[in-house]
């Protein structure tokens, strides 16, 4: 009964999410033509306006209703900070972008850079490259970064390195925080939950009820050299606590 009724919710979430493509794609072309006449403020602030809204319809017409806590925990535009999200779906970008209101860069696979349409998408919200297959691509992405943060650009890190395969929070690696060792910035812990329920683990007609919360940033120049590197325990601890605070949905 319950993979029926997840199959007939995609189906049903599908005849209304479906504009999307076409709404993500207007936001490119926009970002393309208005960067080759060289008005790239414009080119950002129109497609990323569009994209805000891409985000509000999916989450929306698959059933989320949106919760947000600690947007007075961000920190100013022009301030290099690294975003570590915990990562339980698909949904997790959307969501976290809808939440924050801005679009960091991410780090993206090489591999999804190599699709039509996404690689645009992927360039038009500046996110970096990496190639996890060689060790040459690890460096030049974690170089991209520190110039990034140094630049005064912010990023957004999934520190489990992975979607969580069971929804549990995963053990958060502290090579994903090398950037903020190297730098010093600020790392804004961010709390996601119950996303999971719209399309992997979807199984009733009921709303969601979707959680983001961005906590207080840790300030990693107070850290000895030694604290550091053990970044990973540390935000993932703040993370772990907060998230067993809200309400699984079942």
């Amino acid at each position: 009964m319950k993979s029926f009724l997840r199959l007939f919710r995609l189906i049903i979430a599908f005849v209304f999410v479906w504009p999307i493509f076409p709404m993500a794609l207007i936001g490119l072309i926009f970002y393309c033509l208005l960067s080759l006449i060289h008005l790239k403020k414009a080119a950002i602030c129109v497609s990323r306006t569009i994209y805000y809204f891409v985000c509000w319809w999916m989450l929306t017409f698959l059933g989320g209703s949106i919760h947000v806590e600690g947007r007075e925990n961000i920190p100013e535009d022009d301030e290099g900070v690294i975003y570590a999200p915990n990562h339980n779906s698909i949904c997790d970008v959307p969501l976290f972008y809808f939440g924050l209101k801005r679009f960091p860069g991410m780090m993206a696979k090489a591999e999804l850079f190599k699709v039509p349409l996404v690689h645009g998408m992927l360039k038009s919200l500046n996110c970096i490259k990496i190639g996890r297959k060689s060790a040459h691509g690890v460096v030049e992405a974690i170089r991209e970064s520190e110039k990034r943060i140094k630049e005064g650009g912010s990023l957004v890190i999934f520190p489990e390195g992975t979607r969580s395969k069971t929804g549990e929070i995963a053990a958060f690696k502290s090579g994903a925080f090398k950037v903020a060792e190297r730098t010093g910035c600020r790392i804004v812990p961010v709390v996601i939950k119950n996303d999971r329920y719209l399309l992997e683990n979807a199984g009733s007609f009921r709303i969601v009820p979707l959680y983001i919360k961005f906590l207080p940033p840790i300030e990693t120049s107070a850290l000895t050299p030694e604290e550091r590197k053990d970044l990973g325990p540390i935000v993932e601890k703040e993370v772990r606590e907060e998230w067993g605070k809200y309400p699984s949905f079942k």
